[in-house]
């Protein structure tokens, strides 16, 4: 249960800290006096979001502390074990802590070690559990009806089966369509993949092959101005008799005797010596190259045929010829791929008929399941409707099936809460029957049959008395005091029926000095508390009859509580 709040700079709070016990505990006050801040700053440690406005107005940042107490809790000591979050000086202790800055970022604490707002959230709803003053309106959305069956029915293991079997079926079929789309162009190309993957391996490109292709073709097709310039170079001029080599020759014989009179005559020689063999093999290199080069036509038309085929496929595919072959192998990649796609599809189908198969043995558990708690849980609220002066109101639940190929996560079942308010009127959908003030006394049923199942030690209502007067509201109050016996229950409320049935009570105000405002909250004594009854009942003028009556209501109370 919830045992200490420690608020500083929340909103309106400067400091506040409140000791809370068993029991039912009352909170009323002014409008506009700041209930509902109580509210926020437990959400905000329990994990709710928060914003820059909840920083109180001069402060550096808000920091909340709400201290659990887990006796009766074994579930969350082990995750708090688990998770290595205990309280090492008092197991059965757990300290949230929140701490806000005026940018609205924060950071949140289990038992002093930093958590992210998941966490808080995870342990929040295992500690507390928060029924708010707009409960009624949800009821007119067909979403909340399976979840407050499921709430009643705590069967939490088969559900999260479903869900989990529904969502790795969900992610299965995300990769199948991915798979699909990418198939369905394969599809449509896979005719043109053949075609393109047959001409090139018709082709058959050697890796080397287009150059010494396009080396020779120039060679072929320039082959008369080749052999000009070969001849030309081997030519020696007749009308000067010269040869390179003879030159050459003549300037080592000049130069040979002095080699050893200077290290760069020596040096010249060995240079002039290693020019001649140069030259006689260039020579030697171009006169095999007339001996061997053929003039043969023939050859040169295959060379030109050849080169236009490899040219004018490279055209077809955009690409560079020498890119040929890298084309060759992305087409025959793309082939294997989609080979491999269709592989991998069929296994994924595979996959999902076994989770369909393990979904509809669970939905149908669990429907079932449902189908039991629908029956317990109309009759449950059937009771408190009549103590809530409804006795002629029929409340069914109704469950349809819900069949498809998608797996829903909920199960196969559509739940409705259906309402009869007078008798012989068949049950109808809640927007077609229900009045402001009969949803107000449904939802109140509803939850606290709900809550009187809920493993959460600590419930809060927030005003869910509204709409709800006269003996109905005192009988309200009676309804949320014996759910009180058997867990700690903090009510928001601003009936004095309801305010006047519990153990305790606590008082907010709000008071402004110049232009600060803070918001108080303080526990009754008797006497206060018989005040504060007082007010609710006859407003900001008390008579001694007011003040009478409220005394009596209390000391009523008191009387049943002991």
């Amino acid at each position: 249960m919830l045992q200490q709040l420690t608020v500083h700079n929340y909103t309106l709070v400067e400091q506040l800290q409140l000791d809370f016990r068993e029991g039912m505990t009352a909170i009323s006050g002014e409008t506009g006096a700041g209930k509902s801040i109580l509210l926020g700053a437990l959400g905000l440690v329990l994990g709710n979001r928060s914003e820059s406005g909840n920083v109180r107005s001069s402060a550096s940042c808000a920091d909340i502390h709400a201290v659990f107490e887990l006796a009766r809790l074994p579930v969350v000591k082990e995750y708090l074990a688990r998770e290595h979050l205990n309280n090492d000086e008092d197991n059965n202790t757990c300290i949230l802590r929140r701490v806000i800055n005026t940018d609205g970022r924060s950071r949140g604490y289990i038992n002093g070690r930093p958590v992210n707002m998941g966490s808080l959230r995870q342990l929040g709803r295992q500690l507390v559990n928060i029924h708010g003053q707009h409960e009624h309106q949800h009821l007119l959305s067909r979403d909340s009806h399976q979840q407050l069956l499921d709430a009643y029915g705590n069967y939490q293991t088969i559900l999260q089966e479903v869900m989990q079997l529904s969502d790795r079926w969900q992610q299965l079929e995300q990769q199948a369509h991915k798979l699909q789309q990418g198939e369905a162009l394969s599809i449509a190309e896979q005719q043109l993949l053949r075609y393109q993957i047959d001409e090139l391996k018709q082709l058959a490109l050697e890796p080397s092959e287009l150059t010494q292709l396009e080396q020779e073709h120039k060679q072929r097709a320039n082959a008369d101005q080749l052999i000009q310039a070969v001849y030309s170079a081997l030519a020696v001029d007749q009308d000067n008799a010269v040869d390179p080599r003879q030159q050459l020759q003549h300037w080592i014989q000049a130069l040979d005797p002095f080699v050893d009179h200077s290290p760069k005559i020596s040096a010249a020689v060995d240079m002039i010596n290693s020019a001649c063999i140069q030259i006689e093999e260039s020579q030697h290199e171009l006169q095999q190259f007339i001996d061997s080069f053929e003039q043969d036509p023939q050859r040169l038309h295959w060379l030109e045929q050849r080169l236009d085929q490899i040219y004018t496929i490279a055209r077809k595919h955009r690409l560079a010829p020498e890119l040929l072959l890298k084309q060759l192998a992305s087409l025959q990649a793309q082939v294997q791929d989609n080979r491999h796609r269709q592989e991998k599809i069929e296994r994924i189908r595979m996959q999902q008929q076994n989770i369909t198969e393990a979904y509809n043995k669970v939905a149908t558990e669990l429907s079932r399941q449902r189908r039991q708690t629908a029956c317990r849980l109309q009759q449950a609220v059937r009771e408190q409707l009549c103590q809530l002066d409804m006795s002629q109101c029929k409340l069914e639940l109704s469950l349809s099936q819900q069949h498809n190929n998608r797996l829903p996560p909920q199960g196969w079942d559509n739940v409705e809460i259906l309402i009869s308010t007078n008798p012989g009127q068949p049950p109808q959908p809640l927007t077609k029957i229900a009045s402001g003030g009969e949803l107000s006394r449904i939802s109140l049923a509803i939850q606290v049959v709900i809550a009187q199942t809920s493993v959460n030690p600590t419930l809060i209502f927030d005003e869910v008395d509204v709409g709800i007067g006269g003996a109905t509201a005192e009988i309200v109050g009676r309804l949320l005091a014996k759910l009180s016996h058997s867990c700690q229950l903090l009510c928001i409320t601003h009936l004095p029926q309801v305010a006047s049935q519990a153990r305790q009570h606590l008082q907010v105000c709000k008071t402004s000095q110049g232009k600060m405002t803070r918001t108080h909250i303080k526990y009754l004594s008797h006497d206060q508390r018989i005040m504060e009854i007082a007010r609710m009942l006859g407003g900001i003028t008390l008579t001694e009859q007011t003040i009478a009556h409220a005394r009596e209501m209390v000391g009523l109370d008191c009387r049943l509580h002991s």
